[in-house]
Protein backbone atom coordinates (compact mmCIF):
# COMPACT_ATOMS: atom_id res chain seq x y z
CA UNK A 1 0.00 0.00 0.00
CA UNK A 2 1.03 3.54 -0.81
CA UNK A 3 2.32 5.58 2.19
CA UNK A 4 0.17 8.87 3.80
CA UNK A 5 0.87 12.12 2.21
CA UNK A 6 -1.66 14.02 3.68
CA UNK A 7 -3.27 13.17 7.30
CA UNK A 8 -5.95 15.29 8.56
CA UNK A 9 -7.88 14.31 11.64
CA UNK A 10 -10.32 15.74 13.63
CA UNK A 11 -9.97 18.97 12.66
CA UNK A 12 -11.73 21.72 14.04
CA UNK A 13 -12.46 25.69 13.30
CA UNK A 14 -14.46 28.81 14.48
CA UNK A 15 -14.66 32.33 13.73
CA UNK A 16 -16.29 35.07 15.56
CA UNK A 17 -17.59 37.02 13.87
CA UNK A 18 -19.22 40.86 14.93
CA UNK A 19 -22.70 40.62 14.58
CA UNK A 20 -23.14 44.14 12.84
CA UNK A 21 -19.97 45.15 11.52
CA UNK A 22 -19.08 48.70 12.29
CA UNK A 23 -16.06 50.04 10.68
CA UNK A 24 -16.66 53.52 10.64
CA UNK A 25 -15.83 55.38 13.63
CA UNK A 26 -19.34 57.18 13.16
CA UNK A 27 -21.21 54.16 13.64
CA UNK A 28 -19.16 53.22 16.61
CA UNK A 29 -20.13 55.85 18.07
CA UNK A 30 -24.39 56.24 16.87
CA UNK A 31 -24.27 52.73 17.17
CA UNK A 32 -22.30 51.60 20.21
CA UNK A 33 -25.03 49.73 21.61
CA UNK A 34 -24.52 46.62 18.54
CA UNK A 35 -20.74 46.70 19.00
CA UNK A 36 -19.52 43.58 21.00
CA UNK A 37 -22.17 41.77 19.86
CA UNK A 38 -20.62 38.73 18.23
CA UNK A 39 -21.93 35.55 15.85
CA UNK A 40 -20.14 31.78 16.43
CA UNK A 41 -19.06 30.31 12.80
CA UNK A 42 -18.39 26.79 13.25
CA UNK A 43 -16.21 26.16 9.84
CA UNK A 44 -14.81 22.58 10.59
CA UNK A 45 -16.05 20.12 13.22
CA UNK A 46 -13.89 17.26 13.34
CA UNK A 47 -13.07 16.75 10.03
CA UNK A 48 -10.55 13.91 8.81
CA UNK A 49 -9.18 13.02 5.54
CA UNK A 50 -6.13 11.33 4.31
CA UNK A 51 -4.61 11.07 0.59
CA UNK A 52 -1.79 8.20 -0.49
CA UNK A 53 0.74 9.11 -2.68
CA UNK A 54 -0.21 9.89 -6.23
CA UNK A 55 -4.50 9.78 -5.14
CA UNK A 56 -6.66 12.67 -5.92
CA UNK A 57 -8.98 12.97 -3.89
CA UNK A 58 -11.88 15.89 -4.24
CA UNK A 59 -13.77 18.11 -1.66
CA UNK A 60 -17.11 18.92 -2.56
CA UNK A 61 -19.94 21.03 -0.96
CA UNK A 62 -21.85 24.44 -1.24
CA UNK A 63 -20.44 27.45 -0.52
CA UNK A 64 -19.69 28.26 3.34
CA UNK A 65 -19.48 24.50 3.58
CA UNK A 66 -15.99 24.67 4.94
CA UNK A 67 -13.54 23.66 2.06
CA UNK A 68 -11.26 26.05 1.65
CA UNK A 69 -10.16 26.71 5.45
CA UNK A 70 -10.00 23.15 5.45
CA UNK A 71 -7.39 23.68 2.08
CA UNK A 72 -5.33 26.42 4.13
CA UNK A 73 -5.43 24.54 7.32
CA UNK A 74 -3.16 22.02 5.22
CA UNK A 75 -1.69 24.33 3.45
CA UNK A 76 -0.38 26.36 7.03
CA UNK A 77 -1.90 29.18 6.01
CA UNK A 78 -4.27 29.15 8.89
CA UNK A 79 -4.01 27.25 12.11
CA UNK A 80 -7.16 25.07 13.45
CA UNK A 81 -8.25 25.49 16.78
CA UNK A 82 -8.27 21.47 17.33
CA UNK A 83 -6.77 18.58 15.41
CA UNK A 84 -3.71 17.84 13.36
CA UNK A 85 -2.27 17.98 10.39
CA UNK A 86 0.79 16.07 8.27
CA UNK A 87 2.13 16.49 5.34
CA UNK A 88 4.90 14.33 3.43
CA UNK A 89 6.62 15.99 0.75
CA UNK A 90 7.11 19.23 -0.79
CA UNK A 91 3.87 21.22 -1.01
CA UNK A 92 2.12 23.34 -3.56
CA UNK A 93 -0.78 25.13 -3.23
CA UNK A 94 -3.01 27.28 -5.62
CA UNK A 95 -6.11 29.60 -4.17
CA UNK A 96 -8.52 31.46 -6.32
CA UNK A 97 -6.99 34.53 -7.42
CA UNK A 98 -3.90 33.97 -6.25
CA UNK A 99 -4.01 34.47 -2.81
CA UNK A 100 -0.11 35.46 -1.10
CA UNK A 101 0.77 37.45 -4.57
CA UNK A 102 1.34 41.03 -4.17
CA UNK A 103 0.03 43.14 -6.27
CA UNK A 104 2.54 45.92 -6.21
CA UNK A 105 5.74 43.37 -7.31
CA UNK A 106 5.87 42.26 -10.46
CA UNK A 107 5.13 38.44 -12.02
CA UNK A 108 9.01 37.33 -11.52
CA UNK A 109 9.58 39.08 -7.76
CA UNK A 110 5.41 37.12 -6.82
CA UNK A 111 7.22 33.69 -8.19
CA UNK A 112 10.38 34.47 -6.27
CA UNK A 113 8.54 34.52 -3.28
CA UNK A 114 6.20 32.07 -4.07
CA UNK A 115 9.03 29.42 -4.26
CA UNK A 116 10.73 30.54 -1.20
CA UNK A 117 7.26 30.42 0.76
CA UNK A 118 7.29 26.41 -0.63
CA UNK A 119 11.36 26.04 0.39
CA UNK A 120 12.80 26.03 -3.14
CA UNK A 121 16.34 27.41 -3.24
CA UNK A 122 16.98 30.51 -5.37
CA UNK A 123 18.73 28.58 -7.72
CA UNK A 124 15.54 26.29 -8.74
CA UNK A 125 13.44 29.54 -8.95
CA UNK A 126 15.46 31.36 -11.20
CA UNK A 127 15.36 28.10 -13.28
CA UNK A 128 11.59 28.00 -13.26
CA UNK A 129 11.01 31.75 -13.49
CA UNK A 130 11.08 32.07 -17.71
CA UNK A 131 9.19 29.37 -17.78
CA UNK A 132 6.26 30.14 -15.41
CA UNK A 133 5.98 33.62 -17.05
CA UNK A 134 5.66 32.03 -20.57
CA UNK A 135 3.35 28.90 -19.75
CA UNK A 136 1.24 31.73 -17.99
CA UNK A 137 1.31 34.26 -21.62
CA UNK A 138 2.13 37.67 -19.40
CA UNK A 139 5.38 38.14 -20.84
CA UNK A 140 4.02 41.51 -22.10
CA UNK A 141 3.69 42.55 -18.78
CA UNK A 142 6.69 41.50 -17.35
CA UNK A 143 8.09 45.12 -16.28
CA UNK A 144 4.59 45.73 -14.81
CA UNK A 145 3.36 45.13 -11.54
CA UNK A 146 0.28 42.73 -10.58
CA UNK A 147 -2.09 45.52 -10.13
CA UNK A 148 -2.00 46.27 -14.07
CA UNK A 149 -2.63 42.58 -14.89
CA UNK A 150 -6.37 41.17 -15.50
CA UNK A 151 -8.00 38.80 -13.35
CA UNK A 152 -7.27 36.63 -15.97
CA UNK A 153 -3.54 36.85 -16.30
CA UNK A 154 -3.32 36.99 -12.60
CA UNK A 155 -4.93 33.75 -12.62
CA UNK A 156 -3.05 32.01 -15.35
CA UNK A 157 0.01 33.14 -13.48
CA UNK A 158 -0.94 31.79 -10.11
CA UNK A 159 -1.70 28.66 -11.57
CA UNK A 160 1.46 28.48 -13.59
CA UNK A 161 3.42 28.78 -10.05
CA UNK A 162 1.72 26.71 -8.17
CA UNK A 163 1.66 23.89 -10.95
CA UNK A 164 5.29 23.96 -12.00
CA UNK A 165 7.02 23.68 -8.89
CA UNK A 166 8.11 20.13 -8.17
CA UNK A 167 6.32 19.12 -5.04
CA UNK A 168 4.79 16.10 -4.51
CA UNK A 169 1.60 17.57 -2.79
CA UNK A 170 -0.88 19.90 -4.34
CA UNK A 171 -3.97 21.86 -3.18
CA UNK A 172 -6.14 22.87 -5.78
CA UNK A 173 -9.14 25.56 -4.48
CA UNK A 174 -11.51 26.57 -6.96
CA UNK A 175 -9.28 26.19 -10.05
CA UNK A 176 -11.89 25.89 -12.69
CA UNK A 177 -14.19 28.71 -11.26
CA UNK A 178 -12.84 31.63 -13.21
CA UNK A 179 -11.03 31.17 -16.61
CA UNK A 180 -11.53 31.16 -20.29
CA UNK A 181 -12.13 27.80 -22.58
CA UNK A 182 -8.47 27.47 -23.51
CA UNK A 183 -6.93 28.58 -19.89
CA UNK A 184 -9.43 25.79 -18.31
CA UNK A 185 -8.03 23.53 -21.22
CA UNK A 186 -4.93 23.95 -20.41
CA UNK A 187 -5.08 23.02 -16.49
CA UNK A 188 -6.89 19.92 -17.87
CA UNK A 189 -4.16 18.79 -19.42
CA UNK A 190 -1.50 19.83 -16.72
CA UNK A 191 -3.85 18.09 -13.99
CA UNK A 192 -3.53 14.88 -15.75
CA UNK A 193 -0.09 15.06 -16.57
CA UNK A 194 0.70 15.70 -12.80
CA UNK A 195 -1.75 12.64 -12.00
CA UNK A 196 0.41 10.79 -14.21
CA UNK A 197 3.37 11.36 -13.09
CA UNK A 198 2.47 10.15 -9.05
CA UNK A 199 1.64 13.35 -7.88
CA UNK A 200 -0.64 13.99 -4.72
CA UNK A 201 -3.73 16.29 -5.07
CA UNK A 202 -6.47 17.73 -3.03
CA UNK A 203 -9.17 19.55 -5.22
CA UNK A 204 -11.72 21.70 -4.31
CA UNK A 205 -14.69 22.51 -5.93
CA UNK A 206 -18.54 22.96 -5.88
CA UNK A 207 -19.03 21.17 -9.11
CA UNK A 208 -19.02 17.74 -8.85
CA UNK A 209 -18.73 17.09 -12.87
CA UNK A 210 -15.03 18.46 -11.99
CA UNK A 211 -14.26 16.25 -9.45
CA UNK A 212 -15.56 12.92 -11.40
CA UNK A 213 -13.29 13.67 -14.41
CA UNK A 214 -9.72 13.54 -12.35
CA UNK A 215 -10.58 12.12 -8.90
CA UNK A 216 -10.47 8.78 -7.08
CA UNK A 217 -12.40 9.88 -4.01
CA UNK A 218 -14.51 12.80 -2.83
CA UNK A 219 -15.40 13.68 0.51
CA UNK A 220 -18.74 15.45 0.68
CA UNK A 221 -18.33 18.69 3.52
CA UNK A 222 -21.64 20.51 4.83
CA UNK A 223 -21.50 22.82 7.62
CA UNK A 224 -18.19 22.14 8.63
CA UNK A 225 -19.24 18.53 9.21
CA UNK A 226 -18.27 15.49 6.66
CA UNK A 227 -21.56 13.95 5.33
CA UNK A 228 -20.08 11.55 2.55
CA UNK A 229 -17.49 10.13 1.11
CA UNK A 230 -16.73 7.33 -1.61
CA UNK A 231 -16.37 7.57 -5.10
CA UNK A 232 -17.33 10.49 -7.62
CA UNK A 233 -20.14 8.18 -9.10
CA UNK A 234 -21.86 7.32 -5.40
CA UNK A 235 -22.95 11.29 -5.11
CA UNK A 236 -24.77 10.73 -8.64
Amino acid sequence: MLPITIDCQNLAKTFLREKIPLRLLQDRILKRKLHGDMVRIDALKNVSLQARRGEWVGVYGPNGSGKSTMLKIIAGIMKSDRGSVQVSGRLSCFFELGVGFHTERRADENIYLHGLIQGMSRREILKLTDRIIDKAGVRSHFELPLKCYSTGMRLRLAFAAASEINADVFLFDEILAVGDADFKAGCWRHLFEMKKAGKTGLLVSHDMAELDRICDRVIMLEKGVVLNHGQPKTFA
